[in-house]
């Protein structure tokens, strides 16, 4: 199955139209998550609510990866009354790293369902933006293969 569209949450609307996000502005990052993950539950509003990130090993860093500075475009909509915005970022690779010396078991990205879009900040401050399902069920990324995830070329959501 191919990766589902990005999915705003409630609450990543809300702190996009009060400025907490500002969208274009903002530091953000993506991270993954397992089957288990709560990830797809629409009113979760802060990374620290999420549950079953991947495991730190295979060269995943918990908290996952900056993304390049996403830009953001308006455009008038089917009407001159109505306006969209588009946000758009490049794709980011996460490499399933090589065994190390120390190691006698393949350093794999294990169980990988979700990627999540989230306002990069410590704490509460950390804001959930959207999620994307990767795939309809969780899976490997082997050493030393690659997962990107490339948001669609018209963005990866837009606002009207």
């Amino acid at each position: 199955m191919a990766a589902t569209a990005w999915q705003l949450y409630s609450k990543g609307k809300r702190y996009i139209g009060n400025g907490t996000i500002e969208l274009g502005v903002s530091n953000f990052k993506m991270a993954l998550f397992r089957t288990s993950s709560n990830a797809s539950t629409f009113t979760l509003s802060t990374f620290g609510s999420l549950a079953a990130q991947i495991s730190a090993t295979g060269g995943y860093v918990s908290g996952g990866k900056a993304l390049v500075p996403a830009t953001g475009k308006w455009t008038t909509g089917a009407s001159a009354k109505q306006m969209q915005f588009t946000y758009s970022t490049v794709g980011l690779t996460f490499t399933a790293s090589a065994l190390t010396t120390a190691s006698t078991t393949a350093n794999n990205l294990n169980n990988v369902r979700y990627a999540v879009i989230y306002k990069d900040a410590s704490g509460s401050a950390a804001k959930l933006v959207c999620f994307c399902a990767l795939s309809s069920a969780q899976f490997t990324v082997s050493s030393p293969n690659t997962l990107t995830v490339l948001p669609a070329a018209t963005g990866v959501f837009t606002l009207t």
